[in-house]
């Protein structure tokens, strides 16, 4: 069993306002009835929920500006161990409004500044001192400007030369990372399609794995659907749906992290996919992103139904 620390690339993390309103209107004035302030983007909470899982991980990113002093501090805070490449460019931030009326959200997302050549390289410096002492590297979401696919397949080619398990939760700009080879796809049904460029599902998943070849692909499709592609054969899961949805924020986070949590423990694709699932569904249950109760998660993955798809 590997029970060794998760290295995660969150590149691109986000100062993050998450502002709840009983009802948001579009076009109009909208007043908030509270906001919440928080350290987010996918590698944090990645990160977050990897660790109330029980598998500690160590967070490699940027960050710069009084929003990245804010999440530096929030991470020590937190606990949450991270290597920082400190950047002049000031982190971003993402403002959610959420309504609890119809249960809608909104994410308002500012653009990322760009990473000079130097702090990509200070990157790099840390990916070769980091990787090979651990258990897996997860490469989570989008990169800023400036860091191309160089951090990404930089990180991939380590991770194989020491025989360390990789999963991508990401989409966009990733055609050569995949191309050399990782162990878990994860990504949710509409990005599927824009990557293999076709909105049929199996469709996609057969140009996936013709041209990518990854292990296992584990797709979600927002509250109640998910479907599992591995040694070639197709699995669908049914998640129960939930009566109340308080922040969906860093679900898909929780469940990369939980799911390549339990794939390190040496459990079955479906068992660990349906445990990350059932984690997302209970952080969904919560106001903080990537938070959840792992008595809940155990509740609700007991509801997943698994059932084997023609594919």
């Amino acid at each position: 069993m590997n029970n060794k620390h998760v290295v995660a690339l969150g590149l691109n993390p986000a100062y993050q306002k998450t502002l709840f309103f009983e009802n948001l209107n579009k076009g109009e004035v909208n007043r908030a009835s509270r906001s919440t302030l928080m350290a987010s983007g996918k590698g944090i909470n990645f990160c977050r929920a990897s660790r109330a899982w029980g598998r500690d991980a160590l967070l490699l990113q940027f960050s710069g500006g009084d929003t990245g002093r804010f999440i530096d501090s929030a991470l020590e805070a937190e606990g949450l161990r991270h290597v920082t490449v400190k950047s002049l460019s000031p982190t971003r931030t993402c403002t959610t409004c959420l309504c609890a009326a119809s249960g809608e959200m909104t994410e308002l997302i500012e653009p990322s500044g760009d990473i000079p050549k130097d702090e990509l390289n200070a990157l790099l410096t840390a990916l070769r001192k980091e990787i090979p002492a651990s258990g897996g590297v997860a490469l989570c979401g989008t990169v800023p400007p400036g860091v191309g696919t160089v951090a990404y397949e930089n990180a991939v080619d380590l991770a194989k030369q020491h025989g360390i398990p990789i999963l991508l939760d990401s989409w966009k700009d990733v055609d050569t990372v995949l191309i050399k080879g990782i162990d878990i796809l994860k990504i949710n049904k509409e990005e599927l399609s824009a990557l293999c460029a076709t909105g049929d599902l199996k469709a996609a998943l057969k140009k996936c794995l013709a041209r990518y070849a990854p292990g296992i692909i584990a797709i979600t499709d927002g509250s109640g659907q998910a479907w599992l592609c591995v040694d070639g054969k197709l699995f669908s899961l049914e998640v129960p749906r939930l009566d109340k949805v308080i922040n969906p924020i860093g679900a898909g986070d929780t469940v990369s992290a939980v799911m390549f949590a339990e794939f390190l423990k040496d459990s079955s694709p479906a068992e660990a996919f349906a445990t990350g699932l059932a984690a997302a569904s209970a952080s969904c249950m919560t106001e903080t992103a990537a938070v959840f109760d792992v008595e809940v998660a155990g509740k609700l993955k007991s509801g997943i139904k698994i059932s084997s798809v023609d594919f």
